[in-house]
């Protein structure tokens, strides 16, 4: 038996089954569910740190966007509302894609 005490999924379950195994879950309240989501997140963003090549890369970054879209339904926000959000806030004050690395402001509290 394999202890794992974390998120998974949703058709984790039947793929257990499905290869003859059995399983005991739990259905998460919304706020234990964000909970473990954040949990989740901090996982998978240390798998992408520690990913070796592209594709383990982009299997860590597909669960991190996944874990990213539950969040977004437990907050009751849309994907189009969120990336109108996203937009916005890029439109303010730019993206990431520079590698801009600021070491300090002077002159400005």
């Amino acid at each position: 038996m394999t202890q794992l005490n974390k998120l998974v999924r949703d058709k984790i379950p039947s793929l257990v089954t499905k290869d003859g195994g059995s399983y005991s879950l739990k259905l998460l309240s919304p706020l234990e569910h964000q909970h473990e989501i954040t949990k989740k997140l901090h996982e998978e963003i240390s798998e992408y740190d520690g990913a070796t090549s592209k594709d383990a890369a982009l299997e860590e970054l597909v669960d991190i966007v996944e874990l990213i879209h539950a969040a977004l339904k437990l907050h009751d926000v849309s994907v189009e509302e969120f990336d109108a959000l996203r937009q916005q806030k890029r439109k303010r004050k730019g993206g990431f894609e520079k590698g801009i690395f600021l070491h300090e402001i002077k002159g400005i509290e």
